[in-house]
């Protein structure tokens, strides 16, 4: 097992060689990828991650997909620091009490636009509306915790409200009627928002980013990671968990890499004939993550449901818990979940 301050330190050495780097986090890097180059268009474009998974430093790339350990990372750069990186961790392993570098000198860079600061939701709370609306109906026939009314918003009309807030970029969205859940960064500014449809449009969530580089999750902004963290897909499902966060699509296993290090448990849709699921699924498993895999006797498809079957939010955490796994384990209980 490689010794984790072994590994910042040669991640502190090949900084000054990867382009755009900055640390987001204790154990998480970004950068453009050396191994594609990132996007040729954009050269602001950073994709590339180093991250903590339990007691080791992986590398992800989001543009050509290259994923790896820290250590054949270092190898594919230079050859000569590879060697230089085997050797200390053979030091380090074989001498315990060797004392440990301080690396409190890391800094922590931050990418936020400027124009973050002026896109605000200028909307109608779910709270404020009158007690007959169709929004504040939804959110009574979904049983979502009434704190939420005040942080859910109304629009009447989502094709303008998305051109007010987004006057620079041109969406193809029609004049319907939907939720803004909008979404937080750790430094609670808007980051974007999902509108949740009450008609009857086939697209029931349609979800805004307000800059490219903005990180898509729900929840950072409320996110404890020093706890246990819930990463479920829709934020509706998140408001029943404490200390939840969305991804807002099926590619859980993404968290680390964006949120930062923490001990999580992925949370799938019920949904074993979804073949994204099924392959995001198997990747968290192979990743070594802690996964909670549905029981066979839940027909339920998320949390959601499960709360409107009469389940207690005690209930879902209880049942969560029994039915973590990962490794073997997770890899047996998956097999089994995907007959069901």
């Amino acid at each position: 097992m490689m010794s984790l301050y072994v590994d910042k330190s040669f991640v502190s050495r090949i900084s000054m060689r990867l382009d755009k780097f900055s640390q987001k986090g204790d154990y998480l890097w970004n950068f453009r990828c050396p191994i594609c180059g990132d996007s040729r268009k954009n050269k602001f474009k950073a994709r590339g991650f180093i991250y903590r998974q339990k007691n080791d430093l992986f590398y992800k790339c989001h543009n050509c997909s290259a994923s790896t350990s820290f250590g054949n990372f270092l190898k594919s750069i230079d050859s000569n620091i590879y060697k230089e990186y085997r050797l200390e961790t053979y030091k380090e392993t074989s001498h315990s009490n060797t004392p440990k570098p301080d690396f409190s000198v890391f800094q922590t860079y931050s990418n936020t636009s400027e124009k973050l600061d002026s896109k605000k939701i200028d909307l109608p709370s779910i709270k404020s509306l009158p007690e007959n609306h169709i929004a504040k109906e939804f959110l009574r026939k979904r049983q979502i915790p009434k704190e939420y009314s005040t942080k859910l918003y109304y629009a009447e009309n989502f094709k303008s409200f998305v051109e007010d807030i987004l006057p620079e970029i041109h969406y193809n969205l029609i004049e319907d009627r939907r939720i803004i859940i909008p979404f937080y960064n750790e430094k609670n500014e808007l980051q974007g928002f999902q509108g949740r449809d009450l008609g009857n449009s086939k697209i029931k969530y349609i979800t805004i980013k307000v800059d490219e580089d903005c990180k898509k999750v729900f929840g950072l902004d409320t996110v404890d990671l020093s706890k246990k963290v819930y990463v479920v897909e829709g934020p509706i499902d998140s408001m029943f968990l404490d200390n939840g966060i969305a991804m807002m699509d099926s590619a859980l296993y993404r968290a680390p890499m964006i949120v930062g290090s923490a001990d999580y448990v992925f949370i799938y849709d019920n949904e074993p004939r979804n073949a994204q699921i099924i392959r995001n699924m198997r990747k968290t498993i192979t990743m070594g993550f802690d996964i909670f895999i549905w029981p066979k006797n839940i027909v339920e498809k998320d949390i959601n449901d499960m709360i409107l079957s009469g389940n207690s939010k005690s209930d879902i955490k209880s049942l969560i818990d029994r039915y973590t796994f990962s490794d073997l384990k997770a890899k047996m209980e998956f097999e089994i979940w995907q007959k069901t």
